[in-house]
């Protein structure tokens, strides 16, 4: 299977599941949504007729005095019974519908179906045995034709108002081209809500997909080398991962802010576009309350519509890590940006809405309606998303976040739904909307767990370098994974769902027969550097006459190992330090192993590299020199910067079982001279094809490495491609 079928593949599954899982979910007139398989007054005109006769009395009506909400899509509140059997009634609407849809050479037989299914309910149809009317339209239309000849034309009556029905009548032309107006430009309006949501919707989760095929074109990272790098760099200065602005955010690449732009651009057009109205109304006095009216509606809608994107964003298990190269972090800084949208459509709809009902409508009725309060509250739980992760409080307590973020974000969906159903139960396919978010956060939490119980119970060893250092080794046996993985301490809080990624630094431990290749440079003149060239290192703290100690090698076999190395923070690591020190140096702990997962997938387009570079800054060795060990290009060389030796020492073993592979220099207490680095391999002439370049480490370091990348292979000077890998997580 080629490379472009493996992407459709999935898709095509997954988006065949969720219309398969909604299908029976939806009712009414059509499948789906309002201006996509549904729709609402098919004809136009006999909804009309049927509409203006709502609110007469007939001679078979009992009122008991209740009051129901009555909206744009409700069904009448009548006795069902009474519109099957009163004579005027039928006669009524069937003389109508004769006058006005005989203009727009609507078809008889589309005139009986909706007479059929639609003359009791007023909006939506229902066609069962039970609402089937007491004669069918030709019949009524008959018996009204006669009425009109017996008292003949100039004495039929006209409908007014909400005087009582209880003769055959007719609808004046002034009113019903009022209320036709108001049918038509509602319909408009809702049309272009459910055609606008697809349009956001769609793109949104489509247009990553289409960026990311022109990796497939042989030669791309060549052709569209300086491209890459204008587009890599920051919008604005030269930070992309360390936070600016006093700790506000994160400065987005041009790259992904022209996304972003997008995002708001299309938000906006489509919010405000198009935008019919028709006067006169019966219902919308004027054009500006129709404006206010339309506007507040889609913003509504639009806000539901971003809820695809904003679940599906924010997965691990995100389908589009799957079929794109564009990293986690990306996807999660567009999420953020999504949800500011959502929150601006959100607080658009419940401001014009309010506006619409305080001085047009009966918003004292209104506000005790049970869908009126689940609108406040899913608005409330909107706004309180952004306060609430701001990156200052994500960074000093990522847990309470991560938890609060949990619960608002479920609670936002219920309300949500409820607003929608005590407004329009399952009938005009708004809900499907939340049913897709739904799913799409039910399948991201079950396929975390399908991944947990595919290791299940492990024991993990978790050792300290020395007493003074706050690294810790973890070491996993009989588990197979690679990129990185979330790690779950139970027995560590009653917090039982924390988790933590932490990358893969080695997935088997090789078990050899005698010692290793060990060589040792401390560099030049007493300076805290090493380099080695051949990647053998010795970190043991050997003496000066030790330094050139060679001995030979065979490993006989190997075993899964998962080993980690971690630099313990807050929170959780931070309790698993103190209790490795109260356990002198070593612990043995249950653990759950969620794997595997890849931050950045773009890593697959390394193999189109002849060579490359890897640049690391203390524990990024982790993520760096496994994906050096694996490239299968003439060179992998990896830069590797460290404040102390103690991480040398902690990953002694896997220097050892990738030295085969990678070329490896290290630097230890000063700053490695990054321009020079990538400026020689960048410029190299000797060397043909693309160059990989990978960074993991510090942000500032990685932001530098950024800088000289987009700079050299922006400038022209660099006669070679250029995929450069900026491998971090990201909150």
């Amino acid at each position: 299977m080629g490379s472009s079928e493996a992407i459709r593949t999935p898709m095509r599954r997954w988006c065949l599941f969720l219309f398969v899982i909604h299908l029976p979910l939806v009712s009414a007139d059509g499948v789906g949504i309002l201006g996509a398989g549904k729709w609402l007054y098919k004809p136009t005109c006999a909804h009309t007729c049927r509409y203006m006769i709502r609110n007469n009395p007939l001679l078979c009506q009992t009122d008991d005095g209740s009051t129901t909400h009555q909206s744009h899509h409700t069904s009448s509140t009548k006795d069902p019974l009474c519109w099957l059997i009163d004579d005027a009634f039928l006669r009524t609407v069937a003389l109508c519908i004769d006058d006005y849809c005989s203009r727009e050479d609507v078809p008889h037989s589309t005139i009986e179906k909706w007479w059929e299914g639609h003359l009791v309910t007023g909006t939506i149809g229902d066609w069962s045995k039970e609402m089937e009317p007491a004669m069918s339209y030709q019949q009524a239309l008959e018996l009204a034709q006669d009425d009109v000849k017996r008292l003949g034309e100039e004495n039929v009556p006209y409908i007014t108002g909400k005087a009582p029905l209880n003769v055959t009548s007719r609808v004046a032309e002034k009113e019903y081209i009022a209320t036709l107006n108001y049918q038509v430009s509602f319909q408009w309006g809702e049309f272009d809500h459910g055609v606008n949501s697809l349009i956001i919707s769609i793109t949104l989760v489509c247009l990553p997909i289409l960026l990311s095929l022109g990796r497939f074109i042989p030669g791309y990272a060549k052709l569209t080398s300086r491209i890459s790098a204008m587009l890599d760099k920051p919008l604005w200065g030269h930070r992309h991962r360390v936070p600016v602005y006093g700790n506000f955010g994160h400065m987005p690449t041009r790259g992904q802010s022209i996304f972003i732009a997008y995002i708001i651009i299309i938000n906006v057009i489509l919010l405000c576009l198009p935008l019919r109205t028709l006067q006169p109304n019966v219902r919308m006095e004027s054009h500006h309350m129709q404006h206010v009216q339309v506007v507040g509606d889609r913003a509504g809608v639009l806000g539901f519509c971003l809820y695809i994107a904003l679940f599906l964003f924010s997965s691990r298990n995100n389908i589009l890590l799957w079929v794109t190269d564009w990293s986690h972090s990306t996807y999660l800084l567009l999420h953020r940006w999504v949800a500011y949208v959502c929150i601006f459509q959100t607080v658009v709809h419940s401001i014009l809405l309010l506006h619409y009902f305080v001085g047009w409508q009966d918003h004292a009725t209104e506000s005790k309606l049970p869908y009126w309060y689940w609108g406040i509250i899913a608005t409330l739980a909107t706004c309180l998303m952004y306060p609430l992760s701001l990156l200052s409080l994500r960074q000093k307590m990522y847990e309470v976040f991560l938890a609060i973020h949990q619960i608002l974000a479920a609670l936002i969906l219920i309300a949500a739904f409820l607003h929608i159903w005590y407004l329009y139960s399952y009938n005009w396919g708004y809900e499907i909307w939340i049913y897709v978010a739904g799913v799409i956060w039910f399948m991201d939490k079950a396929l975390r767990v399908v991944r947990i119980a595919a290791n299940g119970f492990r024991t993990a060893t978790v050792t300290s370098v020395d007493e003074s250092s706050d690294l810790l080794r973890i070491e996993i046996d009989d588990v197979v994974v690679e990129g990185h993985v979330y790690l779950y301490f139970p027995s560590l809080s009653w917090r039982v769902w924390e988790n933590h990624p932490f990358s893969v630094l080695s997935s088997f431990a090789e078990l050899k027969s005698q010692g290793a290749d060990t060589i040792l440079d401390t560099g030049r003149d007493g300076e805290k550097e090493t380099r080695n060239t051949v990647t053998p290192l010795d970190v043991g703290g050997s003496s000066p006459s030790e330094e050139h100690q060679t001995t030979s090698s065979v490993p006989i076999r190997a075993h899964p190992k998962a080993v980690l190395l971690i630099r313990a923070q807050a929170g959780t690591t931070a309790s698993l330090l103190s209790l490795v020190r109260a356990q002198k140096g070593s612990l043995s702990i249950r653990v759950l192993v969620e794997s595997s997962y890849r931050a950045t997938p773009s890593t697959r387009n390394l193999k189109g590299c002849s060579s490359l570079v890897g640049i690391a800054g203390g524990v990024g060795i982790t993520a760096v020199l496994p994906i050096a060990s694996r490239f299968d290009g003439i060179s992998s060389r990896v830069f590797w910067g460290v404040k102390h030796d103690d991480i040398l020492r902690s990953i002694k073993p896997e220097i050892e079982q990738y030295k085969s592979k990678v070329e490896l220099h290290t630097t230890i207490g000063t700053r490695m001279h990054l321009g020079e680095i990538l400026q020689a391999e960048l410029l190299r002439e000797d060397v043909k094809g693309n160059l990989g370049i990978a960074v993991c480490g510090p942000p500032a370091m990685s932001d530098d490495v950024r800088k000289v990348v987009t700079e050299l292979a922006g400038s022209g000077k660099s006669k070679r491609g250029v995929v450069f890998i900026d491998e971090a997580f990201s909150w």
